[in-house]
């Protein structure tokens, strides 16, 4: 995993320029309260994964973020795993730049880590939009990619096509329960 007072992150590339804030980003992110914490996962949003588009520092940065997702309660895990499918995915696209090779086999490990980390989670009582996440980059991190990146897409209202009018997909109005 690259340091994060590695000076290497200045060469990275981010979605505005030169990654020398990523670190501090990742860093903040073990010593802030929630609330910061949420707006610590915006700009890490934004500089690693803006709009689908991928960087050497969102690279980079995965293995940190898994690391997170294993430490941190059911929800951070979940908005660091969120980053981390979405990361992967967008490596996959086409015209993506390559994995650093300074970075690629923290970065191959960390992909590998991700099932024991949604597995360390199953005896944790898990909300939908949980569920969504951890199954979906479950699927992505074990290679299936479409699977996964499709279940994030997944929204819990659609309009009718031919009216407009707010209903749930079909197969979403399942009742609950035993």
């Amino acid at each position: 995993m690259l340091p994060l007072d590695s000076p290497r992150w200045n060469e990275l590339a981010q979605a505005y320029g030169s990654a020398e804030d990523v670190p501090r980003l990742l860093a903040h992110l073990e010593q802030a309260s929630d609330e910061v914490r949420r707006e610590l996962w915006f700009g890490l949003w934004s500089v690693l994964c803006q709009r689908g588009t991928v960087y050497g520092a969102s690279y980079a940065a995965l293995p940190h973020l898994v690391a997170f997702a294993d430490r941190y309660s059911l929800l951070e895990c979940a908005a660091a795993l969120h980053l981390v499918g979405a990361i992967e995915v967008g490596r996959l696209t086409p015209g993506a730049p390559a994995v650093p090779d300074d970075v690629v086999h923290a970065y191959r490990r960390a992909i590998e880590a991700v099932p024991g980390v949604v597995a360390r989670r199953v005896g944790e009582s898990w909300d939908p939009d949980t569920t969504q996440v951890l199954t979906a980059v479950l699927a992505i991190a074990k290679g299936h990619p479409r699977y996964g990146n499709a279940a994030l897409q997944l929204e819990g209202e659609v309009g009718c096509p031919v009216c407009g009018a707010p209903h749930a997909p079909a197969g979403w109005n399942f009742e609950a329960g035993w």
